[in-house]
């Protein structure tokens, strides 16, 4: 899931808490489980995508929610992404 788009796009908050609560759902073994998010909350873990849609949905209606897999080759992406990002708000920078 991209983080780096600004606050405000559709699910912002809830992709930048999974990047913050990542490292800690690792270290806790709950690696290939999916987390479901609510705003800057993680509410719970589920086994199955569908368990934790469901229990979003009876919880949140219609309101938005992300279920995300919690996924261990995550880290090494974000770190890809964030080297990226960094090069193009450099490139940014610099008058050519």
């Amino acid at each position: 899931m991209d983080t780096s788009k600004p606050p405000g796009y559709p699910l912002h908050r809830e992709a930048a808490a999974y990047r913050r609560e990542l490292p800690r759902l690792l270290a806790e073994g709950e690696a290939w489980r999916f987390a479901l998010f609510k705003g800057d909350d993680l509410i719970s873990i589920w086994d199955t995508q569908r368990d934790a849609l469901q229990y979003g949905r009876e919880r949140y209606g219609l309101e938005p929610i992300a279920v995300i897999r919690i996924d261990p080759r995550d880290p090494q992406r974000f770190a890809i992404m964030d080297e990226q990002q960094a090069r193009r708000e450099e490139q940014a920078a610099c008058p050519k």
